[in-house]
């Protein structure tokens, strides 16, 4: 701002000085000397602007009155900055065509800062004025044009791992719609190799199954058959691990029915489900020496999928009583609001409550029988049921305890 004003002012003192000159004699026909040109106190500026001509010897022609004397600024060509008094003045010195005269016009700096503080304050108050509006118009075009990005982030984040429906792609800024375009392409990619997986794991344990049963089959004949022990024993061996190998793939099969949604959701009476779990598992916790203490109500009412809940349940009681201390008692109860189950397991068990949900992780307890999915599988179906499951090892005793996301009523 500065100094765009003192290239204004400087060139108005050009003008004034080739103005002036132009309207002397030529020739050096100018008679007169010494001439003061009085204050007429027409402007409080009259004595912050003056000029002096004077021939080029240095003899006066004309000046202002109050004009400096040539003692305490002498003439310099062109443009110069001198303080004089404490205060600033700016000169320009120019010479007639002829050479004959010479102007040098004067200017105090204070009369150009007191235009230059002018300028400024008329420039930056409405600027100040304005700011907080322009910001706050700046924010909210801002937050509008991003709403539907912070939507989006919010439906993602909400959006369940096995959900794979496309994203809605109405009222949707140009951005966005590309975005979500994206997505849907992104999910869609997703779920196509997820469903070949399931059905990959689906097909192949199916199509075991017969072999498997017509090796178990001839497994148990030749048992029969053998004469020695020694064959009996190799026998017995081999028929095991045939059924460990079914046992794997029947639970494949059960993983992969999980993993898909029920079909039909109605009120189910989970404490009768989980009762008649416990009276079919009950002759196998007898055969390991173990009791069952079982507390539970007559009635608790879910809305759920009672052949999923009955799987969830046979497979956590199952779990129960395999990694259950010997002749040690498994609690099965309902606090209120979730149904615990609680047995003590010994000490030598390593569990990683984080782990105990992937698939095939069995913690070491290697010498029991199982795939390592049974967890698993319970993982899928509280989730497609709506489920909280947690786990706690404590003291000696694992617990798993069964929730709702819900309360009854809600």
């Amino acid at each position: 701002m500065s100094h765009e004003v003192d290239e204004l002012f400087d060139a108005e003192m050009v003008q004034q000085a080739k103005t002036l000159l132009a309207l002397l004699p030529q020739n050096n026909e100018y008679v007169d000397r010494d001439i003061t040109i009085s204050r007429i106190n027409a402007h409080s500026y009259e004595d912050k602007l003056s000029y002096r001509i004077e021939t080029t010897s240095g003899e006066s022609l004309l000046q202002t009155e109050g004009s400096l004397d040539p003692s305490v600024i002498t003439f310099n060509e062109g443009f110069a900055v001198k303080m004089i008094n404490n205060e600033l003045w700016h000169s320009f010195g120019l010479y007639s065509a002829a050479g004959d005269y010479r102007i040098l016009l004067l200017q105090q700096d204070e009369f150009r800062s007191e235009i230059r503080n002018d300028l400024t304050v008329d420039t930056v108050i409405p600027i100040i004025t304005l700011l907080p509006l322009m910001l706050w118009l700046g924010w909210w075009t801002i937050n509008r044009n991003f709403a539907s990005f912070r939507r989006l982030a919010g439906a993602l984040r909400r959006k369940r791992s096995d959900d794979y429906r496309p994203f809605s792609e109405s009222n949707d800024t140009e951005e966005v719609a590309l975005v979500k375009t994206a997505l849907n392409h992104y999910l869609h990619r997703i779920e196509q190799t997820f469903l070949r997986e399931k059905q990959f794991s689906a097909d192949a344990a199916h199509e075991l199954r017969t072999p498997l049963a017509s090796l178990k089959a001839q497994l148990q004949n030749q048992i029969v058959k053998a004469t020695t022990d020694k064959q009996k024993s190799e026998l017995q061996s081999l028929l095991d691990s045939t059924e460990r190998l079914v046992s794997l793939v029947e639970s494949l099969l059960l993983l992969s029915k999980t993993e898909l949604p029920p079909e039909q959701w109605r009120q189910v009476n989970a404490a009768a489900v989980i009762r008649q779990v416990i009276s079919d598992y009950y002759p196998k916790a007898e055969a390991q020496q173990l009791s069952l203490e079982v507390n539970l109500p007559d009635t608790v009412d879910w809305r759920s999928e009672e052949s999923y809940l009955a799987v969830l349940f046979s497979n956590l009681v199952d779990n129960a009583i395999k990694y259950a201390r010997p002749k040690s008692t498994i609690d099965i109860a309902f606090d209120g609001s979730a149904f615990v189950i609680r047995n003590s397991v010994e000490a030598t068990h390593h569990i990683d409550v984080q782990r105990l949900t992937e698939r095939f992780y069995r913690g070491g307890q290697l010498r029991e029988q199982g795939a390592g999915i049974g967890l698993s599988i319970v993982n899928n179906l509280a989730r497609q049921l709506g489920l909280i499951l947690t786990f706690e090892h404590q003291d000696g005793d694992f617990i798993v305890k069964v929730d709702r996301h819900h309360k009854e009523g809600e």
